[in-house]
């Protein structure tokens, strides 16, 4: 195993067959243990599969939320699961494609590709990542903290052959055995050996360039000890047309267990490598019909998805990114680098864990679980900036606020050394502070100006952008991070009657964990098209020829602004008691649980807000071989720091009452917590006092939920049902809201325009809660008149509404030539209002025909739709907009083609199906490059795409 290892992570994994050639070893290994005379019989002797036979519903066991072996039926909480075969059929693109499929989890659509998606659970709000759903591999959590930026737990998690089952536990004890399960806990369970050699080689091919390989294999090593290794090796140009190589990489995994004689000790050992790049796809310039009146909450702007149109960028398969903007140049602390987009998602991360348990004489059981991950993930994401416009407006609106705006100022302030005085506007001999004393902005452009405009050129060839095209920012987000988790699991368990049968488990958590994020954003100047070009600015005169400086490094009108640098350490301790009684001749089971969980957190925090100039010393400042892009580079600033310990505490009683062998009803209270997370840490916003202007306003970091539910399951293998219904109380952490009081005498002016940055600020405390009343229906059908039909679904009607957030921004005026002329305040209330980003319905139908019984080929064919009911952009009361309803359509076939040998077809988005998973809120004053329309920006749904696989199993 150890040279499979090595052969994964050599420079050449990239080749087609790699993944095979490094899981060659271990098969032979596994082989030679299982030859003739050994435990178990050769593969050739391995007794063929038997017919299909439909599962027994009421006996699937889960590992998840639970201290002891149950089934799903029994258990005293909502618990949804996906076996292997389940996974295979659905054919998900990203873990977050797969979890769509989990009623009560709204994944967005997986529309940012393989990784770094958001999902969201049972209505709580909208952060970003999987602040309210950690991802556990095999029970314990891949990254302690499951809301990181740039680090979303589903970087870690990538299933593959060698994944078993997905479980999904939502309350209840979730928030009692595991860190962070407020919402849902996430158990991707792994496979191990058996006593008989197993594996599966799949290969699979998709009309976007796709390539990918998954591997396994399994089985005995001796006689007590038992090993598996598998993982996956994918190419793709990108489900969006890229121009390159999007996504690239794999990971390999494999484990060790070994079990005693008397089955009262097992040890294991797992390790898993991930090196992987994917690109990561954002939203993209759309247009709607012309609207006049900003939407309210009751006539919100409603978008109908048969009137939207692209803006240069193609809805089903196009993305900003291309080659000519694949790489561009960064300014920093650093010195100059070269950002490479196609790096994209880039995790490369090493995990380790050593487990085991052992019991004792006398019934007492003790477990523990050790996990340690460490090491780093890059994050190169370009983002569309509102502001497509024709080449003319656009240009038009650099003159005005690029180059006039901050001339201008720098004149009224006697600045008179400023590089885009100097160099776009003539200064007169012997210039003093009284030259532009008080002078007006026409009367500057008029008595003083050599630049009459701005230009734009293709930086790839130098042509001049054409009046057709139009243009817009682009905004790279470029992170790297570093980052370790160790987490420490140890239970103990007893088992004693007292009144049935009590299952007594007492634990303590130990993790410590380690975040280091190097964030910088820029701001490149691209066309909008399906091959986006960035573009150069120069200032010219009225003859079109350059006047000082340009504008732009190659296409970067600011090559390095914005983000920060991070250093946070976390040790958190925990303790945790489950009882799980069964009485009343076990048709009753009783589940009661307490934790309690500290986080003692070290944070360092550096913004990029140390601007300087960076124009080499031979470049005399203001010429034409200059640019005034290196002026104003951001440098990590005066470090801020943050130590605090913060605690809660969480309960849950659940119980479930069995009727007999097929139905059984459950209900469940219970009341769990979130300490602050990477996020929260990262921006400062959890102390326990935050200063404004010199006072302390007090915010609580503690974030709460209340959830109760009543269930009933009724299961046998022609009719399952299970209905839940739920009622949550989010309680968030306060949060203080900083805004400029403009009305201050503080504020100092330029022209007569306010400057907003002197103005004093003004801080308000609030709380954005969620409540909301659901529920979830799952179904499946096995008629007994149709013989290999089985009609399966899950619905999920649900009305989150947001509580308590009221708070006031301030807004920009501008002219009609986009100058800012003034601020005003705007009071935004969120009270009782849907939040941003959640349907109130989703349906989730896959019906399958097995056609075998029937006619004897061995094929099955499936349909899958997927409903998402309308979604708000943002929960806000002003510039309400109402993106709409969508639906996805699935299908495909799976032929056996031998007894081993299984080749699947699967079509995503059959339809070709245009809608939206999210988007900005769109403004009236935000035109449409034509001038008839509105524009804004929001993410699509992938276009249709077919993907073809086949698998060998043994």
């Amino acid at each position: 195993m150890n040279r499979s290892l090595a052969c994964f992570i050599t420079r050449h994994v990239g080749r087609r067959a790699a993944l095979a050639i490094c899981l060659a070893p271990a098969l032979v290994f596994a082989q030679q243990q299982t030859k003739p005379g050994a435990d178990t019989p050769p593969a050739a002797e391995t007794p063929p599969a038997a017919e299909s036979v439909a599962p027994d519903p009421a006996a699937v066991v889960i590992v998840t939320g639970v201290t002891r072996t149950t089934t799903k039926k029994n258990a005293a909480f909502s618990i949804n699961t996906l076996s292997a075969e389940d996974i295979q059929r659905l054919a998900p693109a990203s873990t977050a494609d797969l979890l769509a499929n989990i009623p009560g989890i709204y994944s967005e659509g997986g529309s940012a590709g393989e990784a770094s998606n958001n999902i969201t659970v049972r209505g709580l709000p909208v952060t970003g990542g999987y602040r309210f759903a950690p991802q556990l591999i095999d029970g314990l959590p891949a990254y302690e903290e499951p809301e990181a930026p740039f680090l979303n737990n589903d970087v870690f998690v990538r299933d593959d052959l060698m994944t078993e089952s997905v479980e999904a536990v939502k309350g209840g004890p979730g928030g009692i055995l595991y860190s962070n399960g407020l919402g849902a806990t996430i158990n991707h369970v792994t496979r191990t050996g058996g006593d008989q050699l197993a594996g599966g080689y799949k290969i699979e091919y998709a009309d976007y360039g796709f390539v990918r390989q998954d591997a396994f294999v399994s089985g005995p090593l001796g006689r007590n000890l038992t090993g598996a290794i598998g993982g996956f090796y994918r190419r793709s140009k990108g489900i969006r047309d890229t121009g390159y190589t999007a996504d690239r990489g794999g990971q390999v995994r494999g484990n060790l267990v070994y079990t005693s004689d008397d089955r009262r000790t097992t040890l294991r050992a797992d390790a898993l490598l991930i090196n992987d790049r994917t690109a990561f796809y954002q939203n993209l310039p759309i247009s709607v019909p012309r609207f006049t009146a900003p939407g309210t909450p009751a006539r919100p702007t409603v978008i109908d998805q048969d009137t939207i149109q692209p803006l240069g960028i193609d809805f089903a398969h196009g993305t900003t990114a291309s080659p000519y903007n694949r790489r561009f140049d960064m300014l920093g602390e650093y010195g100059k680098r070269t950002i490479d987009q196609a790096d994209g998602v880039h995790p490369n991360f090493r995990m380790f864990t050593l487990g085991g348990s052992h019991e004792l004489q006398g019934g007492l059981k003790l477990s523990a679980g050790l996990r340690h991950t460490t090491g780093t993930n890059g994050f190169n994401a370009v983002f569309t900036g509102n502001d497509t416009a024709t080449s003319t407006n656009f240009l038009n609106a650099r003159y005005q606020n690029d180059v006039i705006s901050p001339a201008h100022g720098a004149a009224l302030g006697c600045n008179l050394n400023h590089a885009k005085l100097v160099g776009f506007f003539n200064m007169p001999a012997g210039a003093n502070c009284a030259t532009f004393a008080g002078i007006g902005r026409e009367d500057f452009i008029r008595n003083h100006a050599r630049a009459a405009g701005v230009a734009g050129r293709y930086l790839d060839d130098g042509s001049t952008v054409p009046a057709s095209a139009n243009l817009n920012f682009a905004i790279p987000f470029v992170a790297r991070v570093e980052a370790r988790s160790t987490s420490l699991d140890l239970k103990a368990q007893k088992t004693f009657e007292l009144q049935g049968t009590h299952d007594i488990t007492f634990g303590v958590y130990k993790s410590r964990y380690h975040y280091a994020p190097n964030h910088q954003t820029s701001l490149l100047v691209t066309d909008v098209s399906n091959q986006s070009r960035l573009v150069d600015l120069v200032a010219v005169d009225a003859q079109g020829n350059q006047v000082g400086p340009s504008l732009t490094q190659g296409g970067a009108i600011l090559p390095g602004w914005g983000g920060f640098v991070s250093r946070i350490q976390g040790d958190g301790n925990a303790a945790y008691l489950l009882d799980h009684w069964e009485t009343l001749g076990s048709r009753l089971k009783i589940d009661a649980g307490v934790r309690w969980q500290d986080l003692k957190a070290d944070v360092v925090r550096r913004d990029r807000n140390d601007v300087r100039d960076l124009t080499p010393a031979n470049i005399v400042a203001s010429s034409a071989q200059d640019t005034t892009a290196d002026n104003e580079i951001g440098f990590p600033g005066t470090p801020h720091t943050l130590q605090e310990t913060y605690r809660g505490f969480g309960w849950s009683l659940g119980g479930n009452y069995s009727f007999g062998r097929t139905l059984a009803v459950y209900g469940l209270a219970s009341n769990s917590f979130r300490l602050p997370s990477l996020g929260d840490l990262n921006d400062l916003s959890t102390a326990s006092a935050t200063v404004v202007n010199g006072k302390p306003v007090d915010v609580s970091a503690v974030e709460h939920i209340r959830q109760y539910e009543t269930g009933l399951r009724y299961l046998t293998r022609g009719f399952s049902a299970s209905v839940a219904a739920f009622y949550n109380k989010f309680s968030p952490r306060s949060a203080v809201n900083i805004y400029r009081d403009i009305e201050s005498s503080a504020c100092s002016t330029q022209g007569g325009v306010t400057q907003i940055n002197s103005c004093p600020e003004v801080a308000q405390l609030y709380q954005r809660g969620v409540k909301n009343v659901g529920t979830e229906i799952e179904l499946s059908w096995r008629p007994a008149a149709v013989d290999g039909l089985e009609l399966k679904g899950n619905f999920v009607l649900q009305n989150p509404q947001v509580t308590g957030a009221n708070y006031t921004v301030t807004q920009e005026d501008k002219d009609a030539q986009g100058v800012i002329t003034g601020y005003h305040y705007v009071r935004i209330s969120e009270d009782g209002r849907r939040p941003r980003r959640l349907p109130k319905k989703m349906v989730n139908l896959m019906p399958s025909f097995d056609l075998k019984p029937l006619t004897d080929i061995p094929v099955s064919v499936y349909a899958q739709f997927q409903y998402y009911g309308s979604r708000f952009s943002e929960a806000t009361d002003t510039n309400v907009t109402l993106y709409p309803s969508y639906h996805i359509v699935n299908a495909g076939a799976q032929y056996q083609v031998t007894e081993r040998l299984r080749a699947h077809l699967h079509v995503a988005n059959l339809t070709d199906q245009l809608s939206f998973t999210e988007g900005d809120p769109l403004f009236n004053d935000l035109l449409s490059p034509d001038g008839t329309r509105n524009r804004g920006v929001a993410r699509p749904l992938f276009g249709r795409t077919i993907r073809f696989s086949l698998t060998y199993m043994f």
